[in-house]
């Protein structure tokens, strides 16, 4: 649990090292803007499950832990309850990213690409169109 933890926060740090150098070149505002639409939509994704998979791990951890003591240390009785846990994390971050990525909700934010409307803001502006993304949850 701890091993599948500590790559999830490498790779959450690598995706936030990456920041603006996955937006598309040509992004209004962003300074290091370096990539394209690719980049941006590879790094949120990464982004989306990874972030979530963080806290799930810990959660998870002081549940192993608490189910540990229980049981006296005695790996046989829990050692069960590890894969459950694995699944757990893919099962909730992924299909929540792919669907993200499927209905083009992968855009440039602030310092990377996440969930985002594109252009920045135009959820809020009628005057501007919304040209992927939207409102996360509609279309």
């Amino acid at each position: 649990i701890i091993l599948a933890m500590n790559i999830c926060v490498v790779t959450v740090a690598a995706a936030d090292f990456v920041g603006t150098w996955a937006i598309p070149v040509g992004t209004p505002y962003r300074l290091g803007a370096a990539g394209n639409q690719t980049t941006c939509t590879t790094q949120g994704f990464a982004r989306i499950v990874f972030y979530l998979a963080v806290p799930y791990y810990y959660s998870s951890l002081s549940i192993y832990s608490y189910v540990a003591v229980e049981k006296s240390f005695m790996e046989k009785n829990y050692r069960h309850i590890e894969k459950w846990i694995h699944l757990g994390a893919i099962i909730v971050t992924i299909p929540l990213a792919i669907f993200f990525l499927l209905f083009k909700k992968i855009n440039p934010g602030l310092v990377g690409c996440s969930v985002e409307e594109y252009p920045l803001g135009c959820i809020d502006d009628p005057n501007v169109p919304c040209q992927r993304g939207g409102d996360a949850l509609s279309e």
